[in-house]
């Protein structure tokens, strides 16, 4: 009997040591998951994409099928006539929206993606961006042409893509932009069609600090 009770209490006990590096082994990666997740957040082409951190939510929204701008077959302009391009398939909108909780900054950038099937070069091309306030649109980023970051940023912009303006949200809010894009007016087109296109894409970092 002795031996039995012996026994039952060596088991109990490796059972309770096992439980207790299982509990410290679970702590310990739920520690490094939230810190993973307080540290930098990113999204990108998805038409309503959230991520989420302890602070709150930041969105990326648009309303388009496409979350881009493209041009094809178009003639060369001038940038006072591409400012102020009106129909539908000639600009982009989108918003970013930020959701904060607590004595927070939330640093972000907007960047332009070129796609792979645009046969233009970077230096025939403009783009222009804009933010709404109040009721009228004003300029985030005089025409400028499509022109890739060497090195990828502290915030996680990918070089390779164009940074088209980089802001931060202190509380919650949103923020309206419009893309225009447009064929410069120096291109030299050959009869062959060529296009170019680029898609959105945003990088955002919480800093706790602040």
């Amino acid at each position: 009997m002795n031996n039995q009770n012996s026994e039952d209490k060596i088991i109990e006990k490796n059972s309770s040591s096992k439980l207790f590096i299982i509990i410290i082994a679970l702590l310990i990666f739920s520690i490094t998951i939230v810190g993973v997740s307080l540290a930098t957040f990113t999204y990108t082409k998805e038409k309503e994409n959230i991520n989420t951190i302890s602070t709150g939510n930041i969105y990326l929204n648009y309303t388009e099928d496409t979350n881009g701008i493209n041009i094809t077959d178009a003639y060369p302009m001038a940038d006072e006539v591409g400012k102020k391009l009106t129909n539908e398939d000639q600009y982009f909108d989108f918003s970013v929206k930020a959701d904060l909780t607590g004595n927070v900054v939330t640093n972000y950038e907007i960047a332009a993606e070129k796609t792979e099937t645009s046969t233009l070069n970077n230096d025939e091309v403009r783009l222009y961006l804009e933010k709404k306030v109040d009721d009228t649109y004003q300029e985030v980023m005089a025409p400028k042409e499509f022109t890739p970051l060497k090195e990828s940023t502290e915030i996680g912009t990918l070089a390779g893509t164009m940074l088209l303006d980089k802001a931060s949200f202190k509380k919650s809010g949103i923020i309206n932009y419009r893309l225009r894009m447009w064929v410069a007016d120096d291109a030299i087109l050959t009869d062959i069609q060529k296009s170019f296109g680029v898609k959105v894409s945003i990088k955002a970092k919480v800093d706790l600090d602040k």
